[in-house]
């Protein structure tokens, strides 16, 4: 339970997330260690916490540490982290190219707990907002698009915070709008649209801190203390009157939350503001339970550690399913096998849910579960299914000693199934250390199980992934498959794929088939299979014995 504590505190609030034990060394790690540290998660394990940062500050670090006792914190403290290209030992120096980067460092002892320390790590972004601000997409009101938004009402908070001044965050819903678009007309509607644009910018604390954050939605910094939301709410009924053939206008709700929160850190604070942002936007003004960023920031800790043990209870229960989406033969449209799709209860988002369990170090077991469901499935029906079956790995189980170890030992133990299943490996968590990985595969091959590299050309990776990988199968991702009628430039890569694939000795399969055109065209440029909803939409169980007429031609079992 404490370690979800952790897990969700740092989940909500940064990058990197470290246990530290009273012998000064690492036990647990989780977040971006890869690409700040070089290392995997499970190798920092063992390594001394000091050795990470910039000799200058390791004394300030001692003794803020030091004097840690149970229930406490300290930090936000600015510290210099060495980088993977920094040497061990370099004294790092602020700006140097390669030496280091600036962290805000946080640490606490959890009662009962009181001989492991619990740090969190989060990059220091010094990036000009106010220049980002600049070049940011607007609406057709002159108001911040929602990422840039969320960007400025953070700089906006934070340059507050420093000079010790108070803002507030204002949210206004324009409520039921349609039956008003439709009175007044597209283009009374988008004068009203630039006129309610320019009265929320007016509003904001530098004429310039106001967004929209979903249809009918939006969000305005303002000064703390001057009744702004109010009055802002007032001038757009008014308006919304004014441009009204009849006169009624439309009803406008307005929430206001204060900024004001001195005992969170910057970063917390921060994802406070972006937390608050995101319920609005999905839930509207009236369902907003805060009514300050301290318990925003709370209540986004309570929910991430709820996530947290829901997920782990779907694992640990199996209340999960899956849905079976054939992969066909091009040329024969024959089916090859099914990719075994994920499934939650409640309509959950599974790309979602299985991004929000890369992120908090929980894929590893969903991954096992999968595996061991698809074995089990199999082995039910050995002796009067051909189906064969795909699941997917994600690169961040495939890096972790613990899920290797168990997926060796349960593939082996079922190894006569091995020509019946395939493994595909995800991009959705990049993948460091290639050569571990391909030792992974290799034993998987040896045992006879196919393996397959999923969403090939969605990563920047790809590539290097395809050069240090033995595969038999690459799955393109569905983006050139959407684009393949309308892109020469992505006809050509495609083909050059095929041609690569080919010389490899390499089965290539394309996601996401809509159309017949698609198909004849990947046909032409050398794919070999296809999934997608023309050629079979995923299905509790799979569509498989007998004939089944797809688009003029016959798939056969």
């Amino acid at each position: 339970v404490q370690r979800d504590r952790f897990l969700a505190f740092a989940f909500a609030a940064s990058d990197l997330l470290l246990e530290i034990g009273d012998d000064s060394l690492i036990r647990y790690a989780l977040g971006a260690t890869s690409q700040l540290l070089g290392r995997s998660p499970e190798e920092m394990i063992g390594l001394g916490w000091l050795d990470l940062f910039a000799a200058e500050d390791r004394p300030i670090l001692v003794a803020k540490i030091g004097g840690l006792t149970a229930g406490r914190r300290c930090g936000p403290l600015l510290t210099t982290m060495i980088t993977a290209e920094a040497g061990e030992g370099d004294t790092a120096q602020p700006g140097a190219q390669g030496a280091g980067v600036k962290v805000i460092f946080n640490a606490c002892r959890i009662p009962d707990h009181e001989k492991v320390v619990y740090c969190t790590i989060t990059v220091a972004n010094a990036a000009s907002a106010k220049q980002a601000r600049a070049a940011a997409q607007r609406t057709d009101g002159g108001l911040l698009e929602r990422e840039a938004f969320e960007a400025a009402a953070v700089e906006t908070l934070e340059a507050a915070r420093a000079a010790g001044e108070d803002v507030e965050l204002t949210f206004i819903e324009l409520v039921d709008a349609e039956p008003f678009r439709e009175r007044v007309g597209l283009d009374r509607w988008h004068a009203f649209c630039a006129d309610a644009g320019a009265v929320m910018r007016e509003g904001s604390i530098d004429s310039d801190s106001a967004g929209a954050i979903a249809q009918d939605r939006f969000g305005i910094v303002h000064a703390a203390g001057a009744a702004t939301g109010m009055e802002v709410r007032r001038q757009l009924q008014e308006l919304a009157r004014a441009f009204d053939p009849v006169g009624g206008g439309l009803a406008v709700e307005q929430a206001t939350i204060g900024a004001g929160a001195e005992e969170l850190t910057s970063e917390e604070a921060a994802q406070a503001v972006v937390y608050a942002i995101n319920k609005v936007a999905s839930n509207g003004t009236a369902k907003m339970a805060f009514s300050n960023l301290s318990a925003s920031f709370h209540e986004h800790v309570s929910e991430t550690q709820e996530r947290i043990s829901a997920f782990k209870a779907v694992v640990s229960e199996n209340r999960f399913d899956f849905a079976f989406q054939p992969i066909v033969d091009l040329r024969t449209r024959e089916i090859s096998h099914f990719e075994a799709l994920t499934r939650f209860a409640k309509g959950e988002s599974p790309y979602q849910t299985i991004v929000f369990a890369e992120e908090v170090g929980l894929i590893q077991d969903f991954d096992l579960a999968c595996t061991r469901r698809a074995f089990d499935y199999l082995a039910e029906r050995v002796d009067h299914s051909p189906v064969s079956l795909a699941v997917n790995l994600s690169g961040q189980s495939l890096q972790n000693d613990a899920f290797i170890d168990s997926l060796m030992a349960l593939s082996t133990e079922n190894k006569d199934l091995a020509g019946r299943l395939m493994f595909e490996a995800t991009e959705s968590s990049r993948i460091y250390d290639l050569e571990r990985v391909s030792n992974v595969f290799q034993t998987l091959k040896s045992l006879g199980f196919s393996m397959c590299l999923d969403d090939f050309g969605a990563g920047a990776a790809s590539f290097q992934y395809l050069r240090a990988l033995e595969v038999d199968y690459v799955k393109i991702d569905g983006t050139y498959t959407r684009r393949l009628l309308t892109s020469d430039r992505d006809s050509l890569m495609l083909r050059n794929l095929c041609d690569l694939c080919r010389d490899l000795q390499i089965k290539t399969i394309a996601e996401m088939i809509e159309l017949e055109d698609q198909v004849a065209k990947l046909r032409d440029l050398g794919v070999h299979m296809g999934q997608g909803y023309l050629l079979g939409p995923p299905a509790p169980q799979p569509v498989f014995s007998g004939a089944v007429e797809v688009g003029g031609a016959r798939r056969r079992a």
